[in-house]
């Protein structure tokens, strides 16, 4: 019991030597949005997402979509332990080195990196448990396989091993939804409860409150996004609506810089216009060129008939000159009539009139030239009217249609910036109230595991072990343990009872090496009460028997006849266990060949085999050899006779038969006796053993057999006063124990 108890105590201390200590932080969150939009008149286009519903929101902390958005917002890549002899603890925020990497490929994740700190410059790294080990310095960069390690060291080292572990993305966000707990504390109230379980307290406390912080914003941009897409929405098409917009301000911009105009109708009417005034100037030169050349014609015939409208036509100076000649003409005429034609005065008048008439002709010709290069201009000039009003009515529907466009653009971009407006007031009326109740601190005690729980439990269970234990052994424990069984289950009585003691040995006379011990005392009061037996004779036949050998039978056979020898009676002790021979007794036979067996046989006489013992009234007949038939022999008439010459000569018989409950060949020596004695030893024979001998004495209609109850526990007898060898013993034994 106290083993089960001790063991149990044990575990519980080598539970808690080897757990770490696991610590847990939590907050609490109420969830409550409101819906201000409408106080400001404007209609409410986001739709209500359920927030009353704590599942919803619960399910939310817990995605994947949001545990990565905590992980952006955590120092978790990298987990720094200090290595120690039976657990390894986290140094979070506290580790004394840093360490950045680049790998090409994430083999080298989540394995342990072991780091040896050689001394304050260098340091070992073995990548596993069972990987190769590199050296390296602090602050430099290390090659490992396709990548590079830098470990920078930042403070001085309480230690010399630690170890860091790379971790992926995956195993953190596996991590945090093991470690984190989302339950609602009040759906009525719409409180929610967070908790997050490490063993680091704070890293614990510090990814709670991270968590509170991020939901909060998260919720609200969540509560938002219909809004927020409709505004990216439209902030995009107004984007585009203005691009457009600026090409076609870009376009009549260009138009009427171009055409100097942006009324077309206006220019096409000045355009004909136009038209038509240089059509009347054309006509205008054409006219007065052919009146230039019937002028010229005339005067290269020598007619100088001018009219009105030629001389319109003429400059000054031509026209003086033309004047000039018509007085030429009369003077000629008036020489003519006056002189020859072959004369010198008619022929140089004649000459005179010639240079001049050429002088004239040349300036009509050059004022011919000039009509007819203004006549040339204004043709083109007239081309040009003709072609910019061939594509006028084309510039006026392209135009018009770039006007209805930009009329349409200009209203659609009017409507989605009052949308624009209206998702805005929107968002911002939506305010989410979400209040952190209770913040998460750094937790101070463990809640896992706890110290005097797992001492209670271990204690609680060494006591219901051995409660068990206590009741197994009853339940399964066939054995008599006291005498009280013995006087419940058979009307047998009892002779008496033997102690238990260290000091008896086997095959000697306890009762005279140990006289004043309780087991001698025992044997004494059984001698005494074996005069409640009598039958009225001097002599008596005594048996002494058994169920299974090691109840003590021989031995209680052999100290109660010293103890009748002490009381100077002759008494005789036959060993009638001729199965099994006693090499264990202080008496020798002097020849193993003389014995029981060989009395009964007739070959020897039982003076023969008589052994004198240290008592002077106690005689011994040991077994002798095996015999092939034991029981025969103790049925012919020999024994019997045997018996009858030891009458004549002892005052006690004392038989020491075989166990009865194995063979049959003690059951003569019974019925001859005057007084049976059946020993049962505690807490070695069987309960059926009781019954067994119910049966035996009942069906063999034995009398006068009694029991005695050998080895009982010195707990279950008060011996009194004066045994002090047994008291003296076991008063030491219990020192010993204590020391112990």
């Amino acid at each position: 019991m106290l083993a089960l108890l001790a063991l149990c105590l044990l575990t519980a201390y080598l539970y808690l030597r080897y757990t770490k200590d696991l610590y847990q932080a939590e907050s609490e969150l109420k969830l409550d949005v409101k819906r201000d939009a409408t106080e400001l008149g404007i209609k409410e286009f986001v739709e209500d997402q359920n927030i009353n519903l704590i599942s919803g929101e619960i399910e939310q902390i817990k995605s994947k979509l949001f545990l990565n958005r905590v992980l952006d917002s955590l120092d978790l890549g990298i987990s720094y332990l200090s290595v120690g002899n039976v657990l390894n603890n986290e140094l979070y925020r506290r580790s004394p080195f840093r360490v950045e990497y680049t790998f090409e490929h994430g083999r080298l994740l989540n394995i342990p990196f072991l780091l040896t700190v050689e001394n304050e410059d260098q340091f070992e790294l073995q990548i596993g448990e069972d990987g190769k080990r590199l050296e390296g310095s602090f602050d430099k960069p290390l090659s490992i396989e396709s990548g590079t390690l830098t470990v920078f060291r930042l403070r001085a080292f309480d230690q010399m091993d630690y170890s860091f572990v790379i971790n992926s993305r995956e195993r953190l966000i596996e991590y945090l939804r093991q470690q984190m707990n989302v339950e609602p504390l009040n759906i009525n109230a719409n409180t929610i409860r967070i908790t997050f379980q490490d063993h680091n307290a704070l890293k614990a406390a510090t990814i709670v409150n991270k968590i509170d912080s991020i939901y909060i914003s998260y919720s609200n941009e969540q509560k938002n996004l219909a809004n927020k897409q409709k505004i990216d929405w439209l902030n995009n098409e107004l984007v585009q609506v203005e691009d457009k917009m600026e090409a076609y301000e870009n376009y009549f911009e260009a138009f009427t810089l171009q055409n100097k105009s942006n009324d077309l109708n206006a220019d096409l009417k000045r355009v004909i216009a136009q038209i038509n005034r240089l059509d009347s100037q054309r006509f205008d030169i054409g006219r007065r060129i052919t009146e230039l050349d019937i002028l010229q014609q005339n005067l290269a015939n020598g007619t100088m008939a001018v009219s009105p409208l030629q001389r319109s036509l003429l400059p000054d100076y031509t026209e003086k000159k033309l004047d000039e000649l018509e007085r030429m003409v009369r003077d000629q005429e008036r020489i003519g009539l006056a002189y020859n034609e072959n004369t010198l005065a008619y022929k140089q008048k004649q000459q005179e009139f010639d240079q001049l008439r050429d002088n004239v002709i040349r300036q009509v010709n050059e004022l011919k030239k000039n009509y007819r290069n203004q006549l040339a201009d204004l043709a083109q000039r007239n081309i040009k009217l003709e072609n910019a009003f061939a594509v006028m009515p084309d510039k006026n529907t392209q135009f018009s249609k770039n006007q209805r466009y930009y009329k349409l653009y200009e209203e659609f971009y009017l409507t989605m910036m009052q949308a624009k407006a209206e998702f805005e007031i929107a968002q911002a009326g939506s305010t989410p109230d979400f209040k952190i109740l209770s913040s998460a601190v750094v937790p101070t005690q463990p809640i896992s595991p706890r110290r005097f729980m797992v001492m209670g439990i271990g204690l609680v269970a060494g006591l219901v072990l051995n409660f068990f234990f206590v009741g197994l052994v009853y339940v399964f424990n066939n054995k008599i343990n006291s005498l009280r069984e013995i006087e419940q289950a058979t009307d047998v009585p009892v002779l008496g009872t033997i102690p238990v003691s260290k000091k008896i040995r086997k095959g000697e006379l306890h009762v005279v090496s140990n006289p004043k011990s309780m087991v001698s005392e025992s044997i004494r009061s059984l001698r005494t009460n074996l005069d409640f037996f009598s039958t009225g004779r001097d002599r008596k036949f005594i048996t002494i028997s058994s169920s299974i050998s090691g109840e003590g039978k021989s031995f209680l056979a052999m100290n109660l006849g010293a103890v009748l020898a002490m009381s100077h009676k002759r008494v005789a002790l036959l060993d009638l266990d001729m199965r099994k021979s006693k090499t264990d007794q202080s008496i020798k036979p002097e020849d193993p060949a003389k014995g029981m067996s060989t009395i009964l046989i007739r070959k020897f006489k039982w003076q023969d085999c008589l052994l004198k013992t240290s008592l002077p009234n106690l005689d011994f007949i040991p077994s002798g050899p095996h015999p092939p038939n034991p029981s025969e022999l103790l049925l012919n008439g020999e024994f019997s006779a045997l018996l009858d010459e030891l009458k004549e000569q002892y005052d006690y018989i004392v038989m020491d038969t075989p166990p009865i409950g194995l063979v049959t060949d003690g059951m003569m020596a019974m019925r001859r006796s005057d007084v049976s004695i059946f020993v049962f030893r505690a807490n070695y024979s069987q309960r059926e053993f009781i019954h067994n001998l119910k049966r035996t004495v009942a069906i063999n209609k034995l009398e006068h057999v009694s029991v005695v109850l050998n080895a009982v526990p010195l707990e279950q007898k008060n011996y009194g006063y004066g045994y002090y060898e047994d008291q003296e013993a076991t008063r030491t034994g219990w020192k010993k124990w204590f020391r112990a």
